[in-house]
């Protein structure tokens, strides 16, 4: 259906699912890079081949027009963009220099008789949107939806293009995120507090549990927006995390958060409110004091 597929990516783990997203085409994928990107850190992951806009600009966004220039000369069809900040960003202005449809946060990808098929969430999670393209598109993916492709181990050819980037953008200066913050779209296993909790004192248990389990500690959006406990949080418009294990602790399960979720393999509830809506979007839960439950599990997990 489409002669080539193009991809750009943050992060060599973010370009490994975006070859799993391309995979629904039956088509081995380009790779875009930009700036100061390091070709050699993509250079086995299975691209066909790896196109280098170089510049002395490090922002991947002052790209854009020379990203629609390099895809227009390829008569590439479809553009792929995994969706984190950076991401989104380019998307939308490549598609804005193609003059092309674009498709946000697409989880589900396939490719129909004469059109790409895509799926996104909508209505804060509640509706699966399905949308259908023909012609050229970009679509960025929803962190997490698709599972990373294994290194191919072959070295991807590379082309390397003056990039000539849009300059009236400059970076000025780096801040180091407060409080040491993790990512936690990259852990394995994540604790997750709520509005359970009424003092940040009290997150001390929240903590060690975590460390017993060898997880990370995240939020429902009120403890990062309302308590400023967190600088950030998991759910619809925050982080929208894919562990092995997931352990939510007096979190009430609103939609809007569930969906932060929907990628864990294992979800694990506590909450005193046997109406809360988690308990109908995890494997194992618990009805009960949270505080109880974990002074109960940690002796068990040492």
């Amino acid at each position: 259906m489409m002669t080539k597929i193009h991809v750009y990516a943050s992060s060599p783990e973010l370009a490994a699912e975006a070859i799993t997203a391309a995979a629904a085409f039956g088509a081995q994928p380009a790779l875009i890079l930009t700036g100061n990107q390091n070709p050699a850190d993509f250079a086995e992951l299975g691209f066909s081949e790896i196109v280098h806009l170089t510049g002395a600009n490090p922002l991947p966004e002052c790209y854009a027009k020379q990203i629609a220039t390099a895809l227009r000369a390829d008569d590439s069809q479809l553009f792929l963009v995994p969706g984190d900040l950076t991401g989104r960003d380019i998307a939308a202005r490549v598609a804005g220099y193609l003059g092309c449809p674009m498709v946000s946060e697409a989880f589900d990808l396939a490719a129909g008789p004469d059109a790409i098929q895509a799926s996104r969430l909508t209505y804060g999670g509640a509706v699966v949107q399905r949308q259908q393209i023909t012609g050229r598109a970009v679509v960025s993916i929803a962190p997490g939806a698709f599972e990373a492709a294994a290194p191919s181990g072959a070295a991807a050819p590379v082309k390397t293009i003056d990039g000539g980037s849009d300059d009236r953008v400059t970076l000025v200066a780096t801040h180091p995120k407060e409080q040491g913050a993790v990512d936690l779209t990259k852990a394995d296993k994540v604790v997750c507090v709520g509005m359970g909790f009424s003092a940040k004192e009290e997150l001390d248990t929240a903590y060690r549990l975590a460390k017993a389990l060898g997880a990370e500690v995240g939020c429902t959006r009120p403890l990062a927006e309302t308590n400023h406990w967190f600088p950030g949080y998991i759910g619809i418009s925050g982080d929208q995390i894919a562990p092995k294990l997931y352990f939510s602790l007096g979190v009430s399960g609103q939609v809007q958060h569930t969906v932060g979720i929907r990628g864990a393999k294992l979800v694990v509830a506590c909450s005193k409110d046997a109406a809360a809506p988690i308990f109908q979007n995890c494997d194992y839960g618990v009805v009960g004091d949270l505080f109880e439950l974990t002074e109960a599990l940690l002796p068990q997990l040492s």
